[in-house]
């Protein structure tokens, strides 16, 4: 499998960083209608300083990354879940991102991406694999954060809801197992009992991940930058508040009544311990069943999550990957997780 070898940077990327500039200096001295003037300590606070915090995540996860591919050590670090994936007709080298990804999403899509740059994996295998981890591995990630939120504060509703979440995750890693072992082809006899080793010339290793390091952190500065500079500018001037509202308002449906809809409204017009909040309060009071209180939690859980994926993990997928394919690898996992919420919310609406 050959290597592929993109070029990083380029001066169509420095332009079009420039010119991002220029909207974000044009907005913040007013030039757009109904700009403001943003003051220095909330540039700080909303910009400069979350997006220093990311390049530096993500600065970290590209270089350990690219250490553990060029020292050989990917295939050893996979063969944790090579049972697993072996069964899925995965390499072991996908194993080492889908073990990272229990740790850190960042440095799991980073090394995904430098395996297939360096052609260690096909593209199918790292469509799959992404997959893979944003199923149970991401879940497992965030569990012991939204485990001590949800269960204080919603109680048995909160367990019912934590396991259909849970169930949805394992539903969506299985179904993806299944269809990498149908579609990708099956690693030949023997082939898996070949060890692999670290490169034998150690001259030169260390300036050798440095540079790939280089090239590939400047290229994923290119695009990080400019994405996350219009993200908080959309923010400011209001757009993902008004799409929250404007959510908000299709979101009572029949089968619930009006408190659960303000359930689901909370969750999606504030953040997530205020929508638990929320759910804690109506069923304390009675004026929501434990079912009634799910299926709010759920359908909040649905309408809110994408519109924070695209705050929160835009511009990380596309200065990892690409904008073109960061945009459809966030697109397809957020959809596959919404019919998997919902395979598992409407059997429990109908029977639990």
């Amino acid at each position: 499998m050959k290597a592929r070898r993109k070029t990083a940077g380029g001066w169509g990327r420095w332009v079009v960083l420039l010119m991002f500039g220029f909207l974000a200096l044009s907005y913040w001295l007013g030039w757009w209608p109904g700009g403001q003037h943003l003051t220095a300590a909330k540039l700080y606070q909303q910009l400069a300083s979350p997006l220093l915090r990311l390049l530096l995540y993500m600065g970290v996860g590209l270089l350990v990354g690219q250490a553990i591919e060029s020292l050989g050590w990917a295939a050893k670090l996979g063969g944790w879940t090579a049972p697993l994936l072996r069964w899925g007709h995965l390499r072991k080298e996908c194993g080492a991102s889908f073990t990272a990804a229990f740790f850190s999403g960042i440095l799991a899509n980073t090394m995904l991406f430098t395996l297939w740059q360096e052609g260690k994996i096909s593209r199918r295998e790292m469509t799959v694999t992404y997959l893979l981890n944003s199923g149970l591995p991401v879940y497992l990630l965030h569990l012991p954060t939204t485990f001590f939120i949800i269960l204080p504060l919603t109680r048995q509703a909160g367990l019912i809801y934590l396991s259909l979440t849970l169930g949805a995750a394992a539903l969506r890693t299985a179904a993806f197992l299944v269809y990498a072992r149908l579609r990708l082809p099956a690693e030949p006899v023997g082939e898996a009992a070949v060890a692999v080793h670290a490169p034998e010339k150690k001259e030169g290793m260390l300036q050798e991940i440095w540079g790939k390091f280089q090239t590939r952190f400047s290229r994923v500065v290119l695009y990080t930058i400019p994405i996350y500079l219009l993200i908080f500018l959309l923010s400011d001037a209001g757009f993902f508040k008004w799409l929250r509202e404007a959510t908000a308002a299709y979101v009572s449906v029949g089968f619930l009544p009006m408190e659960a809809a303000s359930v689901v409204i909370f969750s999606v017009a504030t953040e997530f311990t205020s929508g638990m909040a929320a759910a804690g309060a109506f069923m304390e009071a009675g004026a929501l069943t434990v079912q009634q209180t799910v299926l709010a939690l759920i359908l909040g859980n649905i309408v809110a999550t994408p519109i924070r994926a695209v705050r929160h993990q835009l511009p990380s997928h596309m200065g990892i990957f690409s904008p073109k394919l960061g945009t459809e690898y966030l697109i397809l996992s957020q959809g596959l997780r919404l019919v998997s919420l919902v395979a598992v919310a409407a059997p429990y609406a109908m029977w639990g």
